[in-house]
């Protein structure tokens, strides 16, 4: 039987970061979640509400980019639930733009929302891990961090940034017993960054169990980097 959790999932009102939420709700752990778009995430806990236990479910506003916004979102999710113990840094943003017609708010917005969000939550989570014996983040990467595409200069440059942030805030943190994990999906059929999903590609709920097992591997394993490819038919 499954430790029971009190996670925090960031971008979760929808594709990947709302089937990790229903993942660990179906699994029996306390979810917290959050978004920058008010009426998604009502959606989202609404949604989630009818299918689970409402004890279990909470959430907020919040934007990432913002480390007072995330400190207080933090805050919010450890007071709902007592102790936060398990983030998920899901939140993130995508577009497949040749070099030359990239302008420099799309260039910010993809390295605040993809990279500095990211620190922001970890920064935030950081003092309540580290009074607890054991706690884990997993950041949802992309094969995007490995191999290049063309259009990817900005979405590349994140996710081999956030594969490199992940490994070195791993050897920073395991000291305090906090595990950092990167799950690195190939394409899943959720149309981020304009992408026209196909019967191949990888479901939400697909990377979702993944993220779900990470988390449950003994706790003197730390998973570091797990890829996950779909497979094409034949």
């Amino acid at each position: 039987m499954e430790k029971i959790r009190s996670i925090i999932v960031t971008g979760a009102t929808a594709g990947i970061g709302l089937a990790v939420a229903r993942e660990f709700l179906e699994r029996g752990h306390n979810v917290f979640i959050c978004g920058r778009q008010p009426e998604r995430l009502d959606a989202a806990l609404k949604e989630l509400s009818v299918e689970f236990d409402k004890d279990k479910i909470a959430g907020s506003v919040c934007d990432v980019r913002s480390l007072i916004e995330v400190e207080e979102m933090v805050a919010k999710a450890n007071a709902r639930f007592g102790q936060i113990d398990t983030l998920i840094n899901n939140a993130g943003i995508a577009f497949i733009t040749a070099f030359e017609d990239i302008t420099s708010t799309q260039w910010q917005g993809i390295i605040d929302t993809n990279l500095t969000g990211v620190f922001n939550c970890c920064k935030a989570v950081l003092p309540w891990f580290k009074k607890l014996k054991t706690s884990d983040i997993v950041n949802l990467g992309s094969r995007s961090g490995r191999y290049a595409f063309s259009g990817g200069t900005g979405y590349n440059t994140t996710k081999f940034g956030l594969q490199g942030f992940t490994e070195a805030l791993f050897l920073d943190l395991h000291k305090y017993g906090i595990r950092v994990s990167l799950v690195a999906p190939g394409t899943v059929a959720t149309g981020l960054g304009g992408a026209k999903s196909e019967d191949w590609h990888l479901s939400p709920k697909d990377v979702a169990k993944v993220v779900g097992d990470v988390i449950t591997s003994n706790t003197r394993a730390t998973v570091n980097w797990v890829e996950i490819r779909p497979t094409r038919p034949q």
